[in-house]
């Protein structure tokens, strides 16, 4: 008996899906508690763009994202600034500003390509942070931000 059509083009979806999963962040049933999350906000409450940046740890790796906050009072997230992860080479975390993902363009290229970015010195267990802009031939401003834990 000949495999059908339907059987072969089953097994090669299959096939291609777990090829692609093969590179993706590690899946949170490996830790059955879920991911580790940490919220910062700026310190300044004078501003009238507080934002918020979100870590969430799984592992050893580090995914951020950085928003603007809806209220000076609390932390209602809204619109994306930023994302990036921990890059263990620079013991920071590597923002590209913008909505651009790092899987379409790592943070080393993007930095590489004279990209806008922000990083964040980073050690575990630290209650503040200071976020730096870098701009290639641009203004570099620091921002503080506090652990809301």
């Amino acid at each position: 008996m000949k495999p059908s059509f339907i059987s072969i083009l089953s097994l090669l979806i299959v096939l291609g899906c777990s090829k692609q999963d093969a590179g993706k962040a590690p899946d949170l049933a490996s830790n059955p508690k879920g991911p580790i999350v940490s919220k910062w906000k700026t310190e300044n409450l004078n501003t009238k763009a507080p934002m918020g940046l979100v870590l969430e740890q799984v592992g050893s790796e580090i995914s951020a994202t950085l928003s603007e906050l809806n209220s000076t009072n609390g932390f209602v997230v809204g619109s994306k600034l930023a994302v990036g992860s921990y890059q263990p080479q620079q013991k920071a975390i590597v923002l590209m500003m913008g909505n651009l993902s790092p899987a379409l363009m790592p943070p080393d290229q993007w930095i590489a390509n004279g990209g806008p970015y922000m990083k964040i010195p980073f050690e575990p267990g630290a209650t503040n942070l200071a976020m730096t802009t870098v701009i290639k031939n641009g203004p570099s401003v620091t921002v503080h931000l506090g652990s809301l834990q």
